[in-house]
């Protein structure tokens, strides 16, 4: 049903606004007592992540809600998307509750891969159809050809936003670097989804 979808998308709201209010909490809070204010807080974030991943689960892996409309699909889960990258990389800026330089570093890779891994599927995707075309005539060779193209393009494509992502973590305080990842996956997620929004699909009832 829509009305899930609904509810999922204001849940996905609420959990970005809990992230937001965590930071501040995190900024204000400076007497030792208040260490665990922010964590708290993040944990009702990362609660509501959990409910709107069950919900984006089922509307897009499964009928039993009915039918969704694929535009209202891919924004719920644009939404969650962005929850999930945001959720994980706030926790490295709860410092005092086991967070050090370390584990800021390992989260802020982990959300670096997410967001190739974003890349990876939607170029993927995109060109699946051109390389298996063929496939079922037995043109293997033709169709092992594009994909070495479509790799290598891909790959180069990976491995700046890669190294792009390593020149940012290893510039800047953890702080800014996230805030820089968290920008460039929302904005290529947003874009992504504007620019496929356009393309006439054909719609089931």
């Amino acid at each position: 049903m829509v009305r899930l979808t609904t509810i999922g998308n204001f849940l996905s709201g609420l959990g970005l606004a809990s992230l937001a209010f965590t930071i501040v909490v995190k900024w204000i809070a400076t007497q030792p007592g208040q260490v665990l204010y922010p964590f708290y807080i993040w944990l009702v974030a990362l609660g509501f992540l959990v409910v709107v991943l069950i919900i984006s689960v089922i509307n897009t892996f499964t009928e039993m809600t009915g039918f969704v409309h694929p535009d209202d699909k891919m924004i719920s889960n644009m939404l969650v998307y962005i929850h999930a990258l945001a959720t994980l990389l706030v926790y490295g800026l709860l410092a005092g509750i086991g967070v050090d330089d370390v584990i800021q570093g390992y989260l802020f890779d982990m959300g670096t891969m997410i967001v190739i891994a974003y890349i990876f599927l939607f170029v993927f995707v995109f060109f699946g159809s051109r390389i298996s075309e063929g496939a079922e005539t037995g043109q293997i060779k033709e169709m092992t050809s594009r994909f070495m193209l479509i790799s290598l393009v891909l790959g180069v494509i990976m491995a700046g936003a890669y190294l792009l992502m390593s020149i940012v973590k290893d510039n800047l305080d953890y702080s800014w670097a996230a805030g820089v990842l968290m920008v460039f996956a929302a904005a290529l997620v947003v874009l992504i989804v504007i620019f496929l929004g356009r393309r006439y699909e054909p719609v089931g009832e």
